[in-house]
Formats: C-alpha cells, sequence, structure tokens
C-alpha cells in the first residue's frame, strides 16, 4: 500500500511511524512521478511492513516541499530513524531504487543524510 501523506499527517505518518519511510514527492503537472506509481506500489508489495512507502503532493503540501527543499521531481527520499536521505532526483527502475534503499538500511550512508 502507497500512503498519501500531507502537511498535518507528515509527523504522526513518517516521522514518528517508528519505521523507515520512502517518500516520492510529486506534483500534479509531473508526468514522470506519474510513471513511479506502479514501482511505487510494486515496492510497498515487496518490502511489506519493514518499509512504509508514501506520496506527497507538492502543489498542495507547501509546507514538506520547503522542508524537503524539493528542486527536482520525482523527488525520492528515505526517513528512517530521524534522518532524511535523499536517494533519487529523477525517475527510477524499481531494481535501483530498491537497490540505493537496501543499501541505506545496511547502513551505508549518503553524504547529505540529515535530521528531520
Amino acid at each position: 500500500m502507497v500512503y498519501e501523506i500531507t502537511d498535518e499527517s507528515f509527523e504522526a505518518e513518517v516521522a514518528n511511524c517508528g519505521k523507515p519511510c520512502v517518500i516520492e514527492f510529486t506534483a500534479g503537472w509531473c508526468t514522470m512521478c506519474d510513471e513511479m506509481v506502479p514501482t511505487f506500489e510494486e515496492l510497498a508489495e515487496q518490502y511489506g511492513d519493514d518499509v512504509k512507502f508514501c506520496i506527497v503532493n507538492t502543489d498542495e503540501q507547501k509546507k514538506l516541499r520547503i522542508k524537503f527543499a524539493v528542486a527536482a521531481y520525482p523527488y525520492i527520499v528515505l526517513v528512517a530513524n530521524g534522518m532524511k536521505t535523499p536517494l533519487f532526483d529523477e525517475l527510477v527502475t524499481a531494481e535501483r531504487l530498491k537497490e540505493r534503499i537496501d543499501f541505506v538500511l545496511n547502513g551505508g550512508k549518503a553524504p547529505t543524510t540529515r535530521p528531520l
């Protein structure tokens, strides 16, 4: 399942949910963002309850767009243990995204990992 996150639901649904969350920041005009939907659905099924997959529509959720400094679409971030790690700012395959998620979850660190 892929969850839609709002400015108001972010704290409960992501920051305090107790498990890693992968977030795709989208915009209504972004066709590549729409193309990521099947990938997110596929990976959400593969990871099951271990990782939560979320979508944020930045046309409507401006506070989250600013908080995460979204400048390119689709923008994909992993949030885990109070840290946010940018994963991609482009259209990617399920295999590439899974590889990057697993790398970060298994202790790999990206130089741009920052506190929430």
